[in-house]
């Protein structure tokens, strides 16, 4: 996933952070999850940018067990991502299923319209992690630092802490610049 992250997101901006680790549990009986863009989560860029929109956000779907249509496998719209609205949400009828054994992932950039299917199973969960980071310059859907207290990764490397909340975004490393400019030092430690 690091690779990814570092080939993938917006080529202008040096470093991301972690946006959500998340289970995806899906149960016997739940109906599909609505289709959606991760973008979306920062409407106001999407909303400026697309089509050109930079990449900000990508994903993995990570399959803990098997993950078929029956269970709920999430729904991709393949090519979504290229559409010139980003407004159009597409139709259950234009997905495919993500179909995974134990230990596949499944890679997706924050523009590509999907969404968890419904659990068709009568005794069947859908097992899966979701993993995503987000370009350093937008703001996490998850604030990692309260869910990783400091106890947890004081002896971590740096990178980890950045990842986590416990770093300022640097913008311009060769620069020295930072977006903290109260407590740095306090919470960087």
């Amino acid at each position: 996933m690091r690779i990814l992250a570092d080939n993938r997101l917006d080529p202008g901006c040096p470093d991301y952070w972690l946006n959500t680790a998340q289970a995806m549990l899906i149960g016997p009986g739940q109906p599909a999850q609505l289709l959606h863009r991760d973008c979306q989560n920062w409407s106001s860029l999407t909303k400026m940018t697309w089509p050109n929109m930079p990449e900000v956000t990508i994903s993995m779907m990570l399959a803990l067990d098997e993950v078929c249509e029956t269970n709920g496998a999430t729904r991709v719209i393949p090519g979504s991502h290229l559409w010139s609205d980003y407004r159009t949400k597409g139709q259950a009828v234009d997905t495919i299923p993500a179909e995974m054994s134990a230990g596949s992932a499944l890679f997706y950039s924050g523009k590509v319209i999907h969404g968890g299917g419904a659990n068709l199973s009568e005794t069947d969960w859908r097992l899966a992690l979701h993993l995503s980071f987000v370009v350093g310059w937008l703001t996490p859907e998850e604030a990692a630092c309260f869910v990783y207290p400091r106890r947890l990764i004081a002896d971590r490397s740096d990178r980890v802490k950045r990842l986590l909340g416990y770093r300022s975004y640097n913008p311009s490393p060769l620069a020295g610049g930072r977006l903290w400019l109260k407590d740095f030092d306090e919470w960087s430690a």
